[in-house]
């Protein structure tokens, strides 16, 4: 019979995960990395209905446990027999225990769960999302509930609900490959397809013949047109499952390399007046592919073309600012990053890269506003944070300025923008044998870079008494 010992569920967040991720976590500014501070915001975060909660940090870990409060030796008669039958396919004896478990003790996690899944198989999304709702507030780090209720979610098409179920199961257990599927499944649907095609690897390197993550590679390749790529990981596919549903989708997707050339001629003909929702979905696709390749204006000419017809969608505003920042068009730019935010003020990805498009333009103080909101919104990367920093300075806030900096390079120690400007931060404060420092690391560096000779023209000037 169950104790309550022996219905303990675990949990852990690795300390980089919180640095990276202030903000899913709810952690003040500039606090996550204060032990005391961030424990005291995971136990608001993840304080249970029932049941106790104990956090420990071990090995820059921190380690959460759940136990419940009591077991109800009648409900777990009840439970076992409802395992015992779902095993059968009895599904409708099953569910009249579970019930009856949950009637003498509601809160038991386990019969939420099981029940949930049970649910879940059968299709029956808004049971399950219920169950497993009530399954986590019971138990906060219930990962595995938490992961079951961002698929029901998915299966229900409300990808962000999804999104943020299914990162709050991975960051409590970063081993799960299912939560790294579903998180590229979600990333995939919502064109993030960067994010997608990490989260895909990762699953593969766990599970080096998830045929799904190979699949779902394949699928974004494919719509990158990426021809060569799309059919590499659909024969990968065809290898590890040759005769299930699978291997058959992918024999029928693998196409000649020839016709993607054959479709970029064509969509020249195309009358922008009667295009069809394909043929945008096409351009869109091509101009991501373009990207890739570094074909900037090829990429932005079909982008323009797609939001031509498609003028509301704020990630296409995105990405076309993103081939103008590269082919140096930098108010062109800012405005299509400005009109992404208009449409969708809740990315930061979008105010990073306005406030780098306003760091080029020489706009410190709008930088210093947008890079503000694009950290509020979880980004707080070592490039947001230099930038930022740089532009404190510019400023004449020169304190807060070395303090963003010497954050910066905590998230990349081998950052050398930041350094450079760190140096430049700490000659300021009279500083300069730590700013000497710095500027000989940048001088180390293996690799051929402009700022290497900016550094050591500074390096010189110190020498020679500044």
């Amino acid at each position: 019979m169950a104790t309550a010992s022996s219905k303990t569920v675990k949990a852990a967040i690795k300390k980089s995960t919180i640095e990276t991720n202030p903000d899913f976590f709810q952690i003040p500014f500039e606090q996550h990395e204060n032990e005391t501070v961030v424990k005291e915001c995971l136990q608001a975060r993840y304080a249970p209905n029932t049941g106790k909660l104990q956090i420990t940090v071990e090995n820059d870990v921190f380690q959460l446990k759940w136990v419940p409060n009591t077991i109800d030796k009648e409900s777990e008669a009840y439970h076992y027999a409802a395992v015992e039958f779902s095993k059968k396919k009895l599904y409708d004896r099953a569910i009249r225990n579970w019930q009856k478990a949950l009637e003498r003790n509601p809160d038991d996690v386990d019969y939420l769960y099981s029940l949930a899944i049970l649910n879940f198989d059968r299709k029956k999304y808004a049971e399950s999302i219920q169950l497993l709702e009530k399954a986590v507030s019971v138990c906060p780090i219930h990962y595995r509930a938490l992961l079951l209720l961002g698929i029901n979610w998915i299966k229900l098409r409300k990808f962000n609900k999804a999104e943020h179920y299914v990162l709050e199961s991975h960051y409590l257990h970063d081993k799960n490959v299912l939560s790294y599927l579903n998180l590229g499944v979600i990333y995939s649907v919502k064109r993030e397809f960067d994010k997608a095609l990490e989260m895909y690897t990762r699953c593969t390197e766990l599970s080096p013949k998830e045929a799904r993550a190979y699949l779902g590679m394949a699928r974004i390749h494919d719509m990158l047109n990426d021809r060569a790529a799309a059919n590499t990981y659909f024969r990968k596919v065809i290898k590890l499952v040759p005769d299930s549903k699978l291997a058959e989708y992918s024999k029928r997707s693998i196409k000649l390399e020839d016709e993607e050339k054959h479709g970029l001629e064509s969509d020249k003909l195309i009358d922008k007046k009667n295009i069809s929702a394909e043929q945008r979905e096409n351009q869109f696709s091509q101009g991501m592919g373009m990207y890739l390749h570094g074909k900037y204006k090829m990429s932005s000419t079909q982008y323009k073309s797609y939001l031509q017809s498609h003028p509301s969608d704020d990630y296409g505003w995105y990405l076309l600012g993103e081939t103008l920042l590269r082919t140096g068009e930098l108010e062109e730019s800012a405005d299509c990053f400005k009109r992404a935010i208009r449409l969708n003020g809740k990315r930061g990805v979008y105010y990073k890269s306005l406030g780098i498009s306003l760091h080029y333009l020489g706009k410190s103080p709008d930088v210093i506003q947008v890079l503000k909101k694009a950290m509020e919104l979880g980004k707080r990367d070592s490039l947001s944070l230099t930038l930022y920093g740089i532009n404190l300075m510019f400023e004449s806030r020169i304190d807060e300025g070395i303090n963003v900096l010497q954050m910066a390079m905590k998230k990349n120690p081998n950052n050398p923008l930041a350094m450079y400007n760190l140096a430049m931060g700490l000659i300021k404060t009279h500083e300069e044998e730590k700013a000497r420092q710095l500027l000989t690391r940048i001088e180390q560096f293996s690799y051929h870079a402009p700022i290497k000779e900016q550094a050591e023209k500074l390096k010189k000037t110190l020498t020679s008494g500044m």
